[in-house]
């Protein structure tokens, strides 16, 4: 009886360390370009977004501030989960040596900080020239 209580505890200990090491890789993915790995899925996104596609889609970007955070980063984000207009977001927070590290999904309360460009820009080029506001769907 002892051995098996022994061999269950062994087990659980096992399944939380590697839960726990699959959570600090994630907490660890960080990227010089934070718009690239957004787009090209570099790390586990947290929501399902529609970017690498034949459609092309709008990209979301929010330069963060003290107003949002209380770090400098950037967030990213794309328009065909956007049911009601605040995300979900993927934060990203600059780091000292000018990496960006991935802290998570999150929602906002204010659009306010909204740039947008289109992917097949981007896909194009490896860049966007971002606007201002909410897009102009034609």
């Amino acid at each position: 009886m002892m051995r098996e209580s022994i061999q269950v505890c062994v087990s659980i200990g096992m399944l939380l360390g590697l839960m726990l090491a699959g959570v600090a890789d994630a907490a660890e993915f960080d990227t010089p370009d934070p718009l690239g790995a957004f787009v090209y899925a570099e790390y586990a996104l947290g929501d399902d977004y529609f970017i690498n596609g034949v459609q092309d889609t709008f990209l979301f970007r929010c330069n963060l501030a003290q107003d949002l955070e209380s770090f400098e980063g950037v967030a990213f984000s794309e328009i065909s989960i956007w049911g009601n207009r605040t995300g979900p977001w993927e934060v990203f927070k600059k780091q000292p040596d000018g990496r960006y590290a991935y802290l998570r999904t999150t929602h906002y309360p204010t659009v306010a900080c909204l740039e947008w460009c289109r992917s097949k820009d981007y896909l194009s080029s490896g860049q966007c020239l971002w606007k201002r506001g909410w897009p102009q769907v034609r």
